[in-house]
């Protein structure tokens, strides 16, 4: 045997059995038995059994172990995301459609259409914002192929077929990929999301188009002024399928360093606080627009130069937080001269099992039905 095969089978030795072993005592040094118990009833050993089950690490260090072999030698995570490079994870659900959802895409393209119908019989135009995936922004950091064909097409796919409802739908790709940075990412290394520069951007872009499509709103009547806050660490959601915490954290990806963003109404402002008449503005969307880490809706009346409300909801998907706005009081009796949804590329070919949003088409459908009859039928 070589002496490099010596160093290593021993490293092996120390990494896989004494280490483990050394974990496996250490519960034992903090053992103190109670005062009464039976030993003979067999009290001591369940009580040290239950010691050992709250205190011993060897499970957690195993797990840490494997996720570090995992990840360091193949390039792998568990099932849920997927490993790129320099460190880039992406959500698993913008690479494989769902198991067993053929049909969905379509189903929640006709869903789309009947939502925009429902709100343009009020008189109430839709903004489309779809997020292009992580993905296909940051193609550059794959390393391990491309997303399956159904992923790819679903970006054209949707603006293909909203351009068609006559809705805007900004096509904001080929933008955000011109504006990437090394230096200041559009979205987070180990998490879904945006950063809030990406926010930013994005919201920019958008917001160019909004103005020119609706120019009889008073925009950019009123100031805001965004202010950047201490950078700090930031754990991404991705980071939960390569548990090498808190044993082997060092062999996992390092954490994301982001910049926080607060937009404020500025002190003065042209013509008042709100410069007159304000675009009602509602933003309705899942946690690219929900999490204030993003200041998604922050940015958004920065580049609108105009207030808006935010119903958008984390965990739900696009359709859930949309169809409890039009369910709400606040809709029926202050509703809005534009809403803006945001709506993230990989949602399309997610099933929708909601009760509340699928009993909502049910009781519209007769409606939709009718409208779509008046428009040509849905595509």
């Amino acid at each position: 045997m070589s002496k490099a095969a010596k160093h290593l089978t021993v490293t092996a030795f120390i990494v896989i059995v004494l280490v483990p072993g050394l974990m496996a005592l250490a519960p034992l040094k903090n053992y103190e038995a109670p005062e009464q118990v039976d030993p003979i009833a067999g009290d001591l050993a369940r009580d040290l059994e239950a010691h050992y089950d709250q205190s011993f690490p060897v499970r957690e260090f195993g797990t840490n172990l494997w996720a570090a072999i995992r990840y360091n030698l193949f390039g792998e995570a568990r099932k849920g995301a997927v490993v790129g490079r320099e460190g880039w994870l992406f959500t698993a659900e913008e690479f494989y459609p769902p198991p067993n959802q053929s049909g969905e895409v379509e189903a929640n393209l006709q869903r789309i259409a009947h939502l925009v119908a429902y709100l343009e019989q009020q008189g109430i135009p839709v903004v489309l914002m779809v997020v292009p995936a992580k993905a296909r922004v940051y193609e550059d950091k794959l390393a391990n192929g491309k997303p399956a064909p159904q992923m790819q097409s679903l970006y054209p796919r949707i603006l293909q077929h909203v351009e068609g409802e006559q809705v805007l739908v900004p096509d904001v790709l080929e933008g955000l990929q011109a504006e990437k940075s090394a230096e200041a990412p559009l979205f987070l290394k180990t998490d879904t999301h945006w950063t809030p520069r990406g926010a930013d951007v994005f919201a920019r872009q958008m917001a160019e188009q909004i103005t020119k499509t609706f120019p009889s709103q008073d925009w950019h009547q009123a100031e805001y002024i965004t202010r950047e806050r201490e950078p700090q660490s930031h754990r991404g959601d991705l980071l939960n399928f390569i548990p090498v915490t808190p044993y082997l954290t060092a062999l996992g990806p390092e954490p994301d360093w982001m910049t926080p963003h607060l937009t404020e109404p500025a002190e003065a402002t042209t013509g008042g606080l709100f410069g007159g008449k304000t675009p009602r503005v509602t933003l309705v969307g899942t946690s690219y627009s929900a999490n204030p880490l993003w200041n998604f809706d922050g940015a958004l009346r920065q580049h609108l130069g105009a207030d808006l409300i935010n119903v958008a909801d984390e965990g739900h998907g696009p359709f859930e937080p949309m169809v409890a706005y039009l369910r709400s009081q606040d809709f029926r009796e202050y509703p809005p001269e534009l809403v803006l949804w945001e709506f993230p590329e990989r949602y399309l070919v997610q099933p929708v099992d909601s009760e509340s949003v699928l009993g909502w088409f049910e009781q519209t459908e007769e409606q939709m039905a009718n409208i779509s009859n008046r428009r040509g039928g849905v595509k």
